[in-house]
């Protein structure tokens, strides 16, 4: 299905004058559009070799194989006495079998073959010797001298690790598309994996638009806001493990936001280019103007939404993704969490985030997605429960701190109404 434009249609863009669409009226995007837009516009970055163990938090690129055999070797899972199985066939608790004792065999060393009818102290991760297939428990065996004293037979393989056991060679590792965990690192390692092809990450560039914006110290003056939206969105993309450049704060006028693009628009700068406010239909909203003067394409400029309604989607004449999020904080928080991040996961190679369905939770909206902050409760045998009776209102922060989860609820005119819980932060994998 083709997707509409929500602010003005290509046709009448080129044929009426700009200030002839009324954009606070005209029809905008439901959510689900909004980003099945931005997946089908954003493209799939390049990939990079990296060793392993700079790999954590990456996304393979390619399909990882393993490349050798683990173990490598018949290793002893656990410390004791390497044996001939065919030597305790007849150990009996009333008739144990006696065996002398060759030298010890430490871990990382290569023993010689076990010598016929003996046995050899082993320790665990040791290579068994070539002529040995079972090794006896140290606590299950006696000692008598330079002789162990075996009560009971040990079957072929008994406390031996096979080779290729754990991964043989050639074998797949990781899929393309996943997210590298750091506790994989050691996996791939032990695999014999000492490179990776990754994802290239993604880097973003932000700038805050407004005149009103302070530095939110001593330096502000009494009539100045405070710019929360830089430091929170740099957060998210820093705990996300995406670097992302602050542009700085912009004045409300075409000079300085002309320059301001300029510098955030400069090839190199960031593979997303990110901007809060600026974006509603007051006299001061000036990015998309700005954005179209210097060739951009909007794709869309408001959803069907709340919080974040205001949000604007374009593409640069160079092809990136351009994002001008909403100036009030939780909808700037809810524009980034959900729509920069679809373009994230686009870029990586990830599927869509889907959610946990929610059996129990508030009544929609019609022709609106409510994005509330929420906590997670329990599941009622039926679906997740999730609690939203926290301070909703755009411009509260504070019920984040006690919220851990988003509930986003779906258009209530729709056929079959859907919530479904994410979670509270950015997870890219």
């Amino acid at each position: 299905m083709r997707l509409e434009r929500t602010t003005c249609e290509r046709t009448t863009c080129e044929t009426a004058p700009r200030e002839a669409v009324n954009r606070e009226t005209a029809p905008r995007l439901t959510v689900t559009q909004a980003l099945a837009l931005i997946r089908a516009t954003v493209k799939t970055l390049g990939s990079e070799i990296v060793p392993v163990a700079s790999a954590a938090g990456r996304v393979t690129a390619s399909p990882v194989h393993a490349g050798a055999d683990t173990p490598r070797f018949p290793a002893s899972a656990m410390d004791g006495y390497a044996v001939a199985s065919h030597d305790l066939a007849v150990a009996t608790l009333a008739a144990p079998v006696l065996l002398p004792l060759g030298p010890m065999v430490p871990a990382g060393t290569t023993p010689p073959p076990l010598a016929r009818g003996t046995a050899v102290p082993i320790a665990t991760g040791a290579p068994v010797p070539p002529g040995a297939d079972a090794v006896v428990m140290r606590e299950t065996a006696t000692l008598y001298g330079d002789r162990v004293a075996i009560c009971r037979p040990a079957a072929p393989g008994h406390n031996v690790r096979a080779i290729g056991e754990d991964c043989s060679t050639g074998s797949l590792v990781l899929a393309a598309g996943v997210r590298i965990p750091p506790d994989a690192v050691g996996v791939l390692t032990a695999f014999g994996i000492r490179h990776v092809g990754v994802r290239r990450q993604p880097c973003l560039a932000l700038l805050a638009t407004g005149s009103e914006l302070g530095p939110g110290d001593e330096r502000a003056s009494g009539a100045e806001l405070v710019d929360s939206n830089s430091p929170m969105i740099a957060a998210c993309a820093a705990a996300a493990g995406l670097a992302c450049t602050l542009v700085g704060r912009v004045a409300d006028s075409p000079a300085a936001l002309d320059a301001a693009l300029a510098t955030a628009l400069a090839p190199g700068s960031g593979d997303i280019i990110l901007s809060t406010g600026g974006v509603s239909v007051g006299r001061f909203d000036l990015v998309r103007d700005r954005l179209e003067a210097l060739g951009a394409s909007v794709l869309f400029h408001g959803i069907a939404m709340r919080p974040g309604k205001p949000l604007l989607f374009a593409l640069l004449p160079d092809g990136r993704p351009y994002f001008g999020l909403p100036g009030t904080p939780l909808a700037a928080l809810v524009a980034f969490r959900f729509f920069v991040a679809a373009a994230l996961r686009q870029m990586l190679g990830l599927p869509p985030e889907t959610g946990i369905a929610v059996h129990e939770h508030p009544a929609g909206r019609p022709g609106i997605t409510l994005f509330l902050r929420g906590r997670r409760g329990r599941d009622s045998g039926k679906g997740l429960v999730v609690d939203t009776d926290l301070d909703q209102r755009s411009h509260i922060l504070h019920s984040l701190l006690d919220a851990d989860c988003w509930l986003r609820i779906d258009d209530s005119d729709a056929a079959a109404p859907v919530a479904r819980c994410y979670p509270r932060e950015l997870l890219l994998g």
